[in-house]
C-alpha cells in the first residue's frame, strides 16, 4: 500500500479550490524552503520582498495587490515550482484600489512538487491537419530528493478543453480536479512502489484532447533547470506546416538564443527542438497551418 503524503494530497486540491493564503502556504511546506531562503531566492530575481510580506500572505493577514508585490508572486511561483499564475488566479478579483495584475496561465507547464527532481523531459506533440494539436505524449525522467516519494502532481492549463489523461508507462492516474473556468488540470501519477532519496524514475504519460486546440504552439516553463529537454512535433504527411520556429526565454520573459529559429520538417513529418541545461526558463515551438489545411480547430469555441 501506498504511503500517503496529506500536504502534497493537500496542494493538489487547493492549487484549484484555493484559499489563495492556503495553497500558498502548503506549496510552501511541500518544497521544503523557509521563509528566509525564498526571500533570498527572490532577491536574487530582482524582486526583493520582505519574510513579513511572506508570513503575512501565507497566513491570509495579507495578500499581494500592489505591482512589485505580483511582481514577486511570479517569481514565487517559480521557485516553488508550480505554474505560472496557478497562485496569482486564486487571489480572485484585485480589491478596489484601482490596482491590476496580469493573469496569464502558462500553457502545458507541468509541477512536481512532491519531491522530486526533473532531469529529462520529452515532449511528442501530435498536430492535426488544421494545425491544431490533437495530443501531447511525455515522458519524464526525475529523480527524488527525499525518501518515500510515491507520486508526481501533474498540473496543468488545458484551456477550454477537457483532454483525457492516460498512464502510459511506470505510473497510474489517481485523483482528478478540473477547475473549467481558468482550465487546469491537478491529477496524480501514482508509482508502484515508493522511490528512496537519490533514487530515479521514468514515467510516460499522455493527453487526448477531444477536438484539436486552437493553439498553434506547444512549450513548457522550468522553474529550475532541466538537464535534458527535447521536443518533437509529428504533422500530418499530406498537410505539411506553412512555418514552424523553435523559441525560447528567460525567466524574466527576454528572448534567448538571438530570438526564434527555424525549424524543418523532415520527410516523415517531424520537427524537433533540443535543449541541454537549459532554464529556469520558457521552452517551445510554433508553426502555421498551410493555408489550404484540412478541418477547423473547435476548442474553445
Amino acid at each position: 500500500m501506498l504511503t500517503i503524503y496529506p500536504p502534497r494530497e493537500e496542494l493538489a486540491d487547493l492549487l484549484v479550490t484555493g484559499p489563495f493564503a492556503d495553497a500558498l502556504r502548503v506549496a510552501i511546506q511541500v518544497r521544503g524552503l523557509s521563509l528566509e531562503r525564498l526571500q533570498h531566492r527572490l532577491k536574487v530575481r530582482g524582486a526583493p520582498i520582505s519574510v513579513t510580506a511572506l508570513s503575512y500572505w501565507q497566513s491570509g493577514r495579507r495578500r499581494p495587490e500592489r505591482p512589485e508585490s505580483l511582481m514577486a508572486l511570479a517569481h514565487l511561483e517559480d521557485v516553488l515550482g508550480v505554474p505560472r499564475a496557478a497562485l496569482s488566479r486564486l487571489l480572485g478579483p484585485p480589491r478596489p484600489r484601482g490596482r491590476s495584475r496580469r493573469r496569464e496561465l502558462s500553457a502545458r507547464a507541468p509541477w512536481d512538487g512532491s519531491g522530486l527532481v526533473l532531469t529529462a523531459q520529452h515532449d511528442r506533440v501530435d498536430v492535426a491537419s488544421c494545425g491544431g494539436v490533437r495530443g501531447v505524449r511525455s515522458r519524464q525522467v526525475m529523480q527524488a530528493t527525499s525518501a518515500g516519494v510515491d507520486r508526481w502532481i501533474l498540473c496543468q492549463e488545458t484551456g477550454s478543453a477537457q483532454p483525457a489523461l492516460t498512464a502510459v508507462r511506470s505510473c497510474r492516474v489517481g485523483r482528478i480536479a478540473r477547475e473549467r473556468t481558468n482550465g487546469v488540470l491537478v491529477a496524480e501519477l501514482l508509482f508502484d512502489e515508493p522511490i528512496s532519496a537519490g533514487g530515479s524514475i521514468a514515467i510516460e504519460y499522455e493527453l487526448i484532447y477531444p477536438h484539436p486546440t486552437v493553439e498553434h504552439t506547444h512549450f513548457r516553463r522550468f522553474g529550475e533547470r532541466v538537464h535534458d529537454y527535447v521536443l518533437e512535433i509529428k504533422f500530418p504527411a499530406e498537410s505539411p506546416p506553412a512555418s514552424c520556429e523553435q523559441f525560447a526565454s528567460g525567466p524574466a520573459g527576454t528572448e534567448m538564443f538571438g530570438g526564434a529559429r527555424p525549424a524543418p520538417v523532415d520527410s516523415w513529418g517531424y520537427a524537433h527542438a533540443a535543449a541541454l541545461d537549459f532554464g529556469p526558463g520558457l521552452y517551445g515551438m510554433r508553426w502555421t497551418a498551410a493555408a489550404n489545411a484540412s478541418g477547423s480547430s473547435t476548442q474553445g469555441k
